[in-house]
Parts: structure tokens; C-alpha cells; sequence
């Protein structure tokens, strides 16, 4: 069963820049665990004190795409939310 785990197992590396990286693990690695419950695909972050911008997803090959799509998800919602606080500010003024 361990040989049939690694065997379908596929790894995927993405670029992702190291300043998004907190939005992706989440308060004490929430959004890294919710990935990985839903899609079973775990996400690896490099440490803290790495300049590497790679994030590396494992699971199986037709997980990835989901486990993909909530990596760039947790970045874009903390973007989004970003681009809503300057425009309200803005038009505050």
C-alpha cells in the first residue's frame, strides 16, 4: 500500500512570491491544513529564513488542479481585499 501511495503520488512546484507565502499557511498553518483536508494534496513552504519563492504541492495528479486553485485563492482573496480597502479610502476622501 506505501509503494501504491508513492507511486501515484506527483509533485508540482509553483512560484509564488515569498511576501504572499503567510496568506497561503494561514493563522498557525489553517489554510494549509483546510488545502490539504479538501483536496488531500499538501503544500510545502519553504522556512522562514529561505529567499526561495517555491511553494511544492503533493498528492495525486488529479487533485493538484483543486489544491492549486486554493493556493492562488488565499493570495487573491488578501489582494482583493487590499484593492477594496484602498478604493473605499479613497473615496472616503
Amino acid at each position: 500500500m506505501l509503494w501504491e501511495q508513492k507511486r501515484s503520488t506527483t509533485v508540482v512546484a509553483v512560484e509564488v512570491k515569498k511576501s504572499q507565502h503567510k496568506y497561503i499557511i494561514g493563522t498557525r498553518g489553517q489554510n494549509l491544513q483546510e488545502i490539504l483536508a479538501e483536496t488531500g494534496v499538501s503544500v510545502e513552504v519553504p522556512p522562514l529564513d529561505s529567499s526561495s519563492d517555491t511553494i511544492t504541492l503533493r498528492g495525486d495528479a488529479d487533485k493538484l488542479g483543486l489544491a492549486l486553485t486554493a493556493v492562488y485563492t488565499k493570495v487573491s482573496i488578501v489582494q482583493l481585499c487590499c484593492c477594496l480597502c484602498i478604493v473605499a479610502v479613497i473615496c472616503a476622501k
